[in-house]
């Protein structure tokens, strides 16, 4: 039988334990009652819910529209689809029958202390890695393995995107008997906004190829120094949830374009061209070392790598529309 410490206080030992179990584990055939998940399953299944919104969506009807990471999962641990997303739904308010009597509590807990929970999963991925399940079969869909959790990335996006109207109007929409008092409710929310930031910067990073898209600039060997940001397209504040964890929603840049991008003093059309405002063409003329920027150094297209996607197009005829302090010349 187990209890709330067996998942809070799970060890490197116990963890590779259970994945040792997890290898060992035959699939079952349809009908057959699945084995007992065991609290590494289990947290992993919980760090789903920054990828799923809502798991009570994807029935057995509808399980194969689940997101990929649902159902290579699954494979991983051996048992049908359905099976994830009905252990979301019990650690969300243990409505499965023969879903784990603590895990409600467990979901409860990782929604109030974040930092534990960054831990938590950092501890299963890497007894997963012990256990020679590498990221092809487990990928780190977080963003979070080895992460400090104190050096989130693309923080300084939300600051500027008045975040706690935001996350009020976020919590107000949460059912409130999931979630407890609206303090508590506004705090965790916060905490998964933050999260899913830094796992949207993280991919826009790498489809750029740590590279700014507007002039080249690519200072690989010095990660964490601020020289290259990753933000949205169409500003965050202003996204349903999908659109501010979609990586076609992201750009690269260094601090000078992404600056300029962001305020729309250029932007970009559906052919990747650069346009610059008629503001911004005037003071490359005018004020020493602009044009050096925004004449010289910046490209006359968006560069995306040829292994990444290119951004989409709505958020680019929204940036254009919304954002961009000019027009442009069709």
């Amino acid at each position: 039988m187990r209890s709330l410490s067996d998942y809070l206080d799970l060890t490197v030992d116990q963890a590779r334990s259970q994945w040792d179990q997890i290898e060992r584990r035959e699939k079952k055939s349809q009908g057959e009652r699945q084995e007992n998940f065991t609290p590494v399953e289990v947290i992993l299944c919980y760090g789903l819910f920054q990828i799923v919104d809502d798991p009570h969506r994807y029935g057995s009807e509808s399980i194969r529209n689940a997101p990929p990471l649902v159902h290579e999962l699954a494979r991983l641990f051996a048992r049908p689809p359905t099976s994830i997303t009905h252990k979301m739904m019990n650690l969300e308010g243990g409505a499965r029958n023969r879903g784990g009597k603590f895990e409600p509590d467990f979901y409860a807990e990782m929604r109030i202390n974040p930092n534990l929970f960054t831990y938590l999963y950092n501890l299963v991925l890497a007894a997963a890695r012990d256990t020679k399940i590498g990221p092809d079969r487990l990928a780190d869909f977080l963003s979070l393995e080895g992460f400090d959790y104190s050096n989130l990335l693309g923080q300084e996006e939300l600051e500027h995107a008045d975040l706690s109207k935001v996350v009020t109007s976020l919590a107000a929409q949460q059912r409130t008997h999931r979630l407890g008092n609206p303090v508590d409710t506004e705090r965790m929310i916060e905490k998964k906004v933050r999260i899913g930031q830094h796992g949207f910067a993280s991919r826009v990073l790498e489809n750029f190829s740590n590279t700014c898209g507007f002039c080249g600039f690519a200072p690989k060997t010095l990660p964490g120094n601020k020289l290259l940001v990753a933000s949205h397209i169409k500003p965050w504040s202003d996204c349903d949830n999908r659109e501010r964890l979609d990586v076609l929603n992201g750009v690269a840049a260094c601090p000078t374009h992404d600056a300029a991008f962001d305020s729309g003093l250029i932007t970009v059309n559906g052919g990747l061209k650069v346009h610059l405002s008629q503001k911004l063409e005037t003071s490359t003329r005018a004020d020493p070392g602009v044009d050096q920027y925004f004449g010289e150094v910046l490209r006359s297209q968006l560069v995306v790598p040829k292994q990444g996607q290119r951004p989409g197009d709505s958020y680019l005829a929204w940036h254009m529309e919304h954002v961009f302090q000019g027009v442009v010349a069709t």
